[in-house]
C-alpha cells in the first residue's frame, strides 16, 4: 500500500482540506506526484483525494439510494456560487455557474447588445475560445472585429490602447493569463476600456485559482473560466461573472425554467418573467459531478490563498531559472512582474528541437506542453523543488 493510499484509509471520512496547512500538507492530496512528473496544469490538472472522496461519496449515495437530486443541486449551486465569488471579489448572485469557459464567453457575446458595424477587439494571439465566439458574431450579426499585433502572445498596452480607439471598440476580449504565459495587467488595460467606454470581456482559465484576480478591483465586466485546468475539476463545469453595471446591456439568449422566476406548483403559468441574478443566463441542469469537484478545488485555493500559491509558483519558476541559467534554454516569458504570470514559456536554443525535448522529457516521466513551437511550463500547488530538479536535470541531459 502507497503512502497515499494509507493516508486515504485513515481520514476517508474526513474533509481532507481540513488537514492542510502548507504546500507540503497539499502535496500529499495528490497522488499523481507519486506516478510522474507532471508540470502541465495549464493543459489540464488531475483531482485531490478530497475531490475523489467526494466524488465517490455522491455517487454512492445517489446509487443507492433516494437522494432528491434537484434539492442538492439547489443547495450546492447556492453554496458554490458563494466560494466563486470570494476567490474572485465579487459577490454571490453576480456569479453564473456555466458549463466551461467558452459558455461563459458565448453568454456575452451571444447576448451583449450590439449592432452590426460595432467593433469588438481582441489580441491575434488569443486561444479559440476568445476569436471563434466573436468571429461567429460577425456571421451572425454583422459585428466588425479588430485584432491587436502581439509578439509572441505578449500584448503591449499601446497597442491595446491604439486599437480600441481607431476603431472605435465597443468591447476589448482579453485573457487574464495567455495561454503563451503573458499577464496582462488588468487594472491598466481596465483603465483604457474606461477611457474609452469599451466593455471589458476577460478570459480567466489560464489563471483561476493559480494567480489572484479581483474582478471588482479591476473593473471587469464580464469574466469567464472553466474548471478542468488551474482549477483541478471535473471537465464540463465552469463559472462567469457579470457585473451589474453592464447586466442591462447583455440579454440572456438561452432561456430555461431556472433562468425564470416560475412558480414550481403551477408550472403552466407561463411568463418569461427572468430573475434578477446571475442564474438568469444558466442551463437548466447543472453538471452535479462538475459542482461537487470544483466546489472542493476552491475550498482549497481559499485555505492556501491564491496569493500564496502564487508566490509558490513563482518560487518554482525561479528555481527553474536559476538551474538552467547557462545551459541550451532561453527563457521566452516576459519576467517583468506585473506581466509575470503561472505559465512559464522558454525554449531550446535551436526552437526547431523543442518537440524533441518534449519527447525526451516525457521518456523520463517528466510531462510539459508544447505550445506554437514552445516549451510551457506549468506548475501548480502541488509541484515541489524536487520536479523542477527532475525537470532540469532531463533537460541538461538532452542532447
Amino acid at each position: 500500500m502507497s503512502e497515499f493510499e494509507k493516508f486515504e484509509t485513515a481520514t476517508a471520512a474526513e474533509n481532507l482540506i481540513e488537514s492542510v496547512n502548507s504546500f507540503e500538507d497539499a502535496r500529499k492530496l495528490f497522488p499523481i506526484v507519486e506516478s510522474c512528473t507532471y508540470l502541465d496544469s495549464a493543459h489540464y490538472s488531475q483531482y485531490s483525494l478530497e475531490t475523489r472522496r467526494r466524488l465517490i461519496s455522491f455517487i454512492d449515495e445517489f446509487t443507492f439510494t433516494n437522494k432528491n437530486l434537484s434539492l442538492f443541486n439547489f443547495r450546492i449551486a447556492d453554496t458554490l456560487k458563494a466560494k466563486c465569488a470570494e476567490l474572485i471579489g465579487a459577490e454571490k448572485d453576480d456569479i453564473i455557474i456555466t458549463g466551461s469557459t467558452t459558455h461563459g464567453i458565448n453568454i456575452f457575446s451571444n447576448g451583449v447588445k450590439l449592432q452590426a458595424g460595432d467593433c469588438i477587439a481582441f489580441a491575434d494571439s488569443e486561444f479559440p475560445s476568445i476569436p471563434y465566439s466573436i468571429m461567429n458574431q460577425e456571421r451572425l450579426r454583422g459585428i466588425r472585429i479588430a485584432m491587436i499585433p502581439s509578439d509572441n502572445g505578449k500584448i503591449r498596452e499601446d497597442d491595446i490602447e491604439r486599437t480600441i480607439a481607431d476603431n472605435k471598440a465597443k468591447v476589448l476580449a482579453i485573457s487574464s493569463v495567455e495561454f503563451l504565459g503573458f499577464r496582462n495587467d488588468l487594472d491598466s488595460v481596465s483603465r483604457i476600456c474606461r477611457k474609452y467606454g469599451c466593455m471589458l470581456l476577460v478570459d480567466a482559465i489560464q489563471s483561476t485559482g493559480a494567480c489572484p484576480l479581483n474582478v471588482k478591483k479591476s473593473n471587469v465586466d464580464f469574466f469567464a473560466t472553466g474548471g478542468q485546468k488551474w482549477m483541478m475539476s471535473p471537465s464540463g463545469i465552469g463559472f462567469a461573472y457579470i457585473s451589474p453595471e453592464i447586466r442591462h446591456l447583455v440579454e440572456p439568449t438561452y432561456v430555461a425554467t431556472s433562468s425564470i422566476n416560475y412558480d414550481f406548483k403551477n408550472f403552466l403559468n407561463y411568463r418569461l418573467d427572468f430573475r434578477h441574478d446571475g442564474a438568469a443566463f444558466e442551463n437548466s441542469t447543472p453538471n452535479t459531478l462538475g459542482m461537487i469537484g470544483m466546489e472542493s478545488s476552491i475550498e482549497l485555493f481559499l485555505k492556501l490563498g491564491v496569493e500564496n500559491i502564487f508566490r509558490h509558483i513563482l518560487s518554482l519558476q525561479d528555481l527553474f531559472l536559476q538551474e538552467t541559467e547557462g545551459t541550451a534554454f532561453t527563457i521566452e516569458s516576459d519576467l517583468e512582474p506585473r506581466h509575470r504570470s503561472n505559465i512559464l514559456i522558454f525554449s531550446h536554443n535551436d526552437k526547431s528541437r523543442n518537440e524533441e525535448v518534449q519527447k525526451h522529457l516525457e521518456s523520463r516521466n517528466i510531462f510539459i506542453a508544447l505550445r506554437e513551437g514552445y516549451l510551457r511550463l506549468a506548475a501548480h500547488l502541488f509541484n515541489n523543488e524536487d520536479d523542477i530538479t527532475a525537470l532540469t536535470a532531463a533537460l541538461k541531459d538532452f542532447r
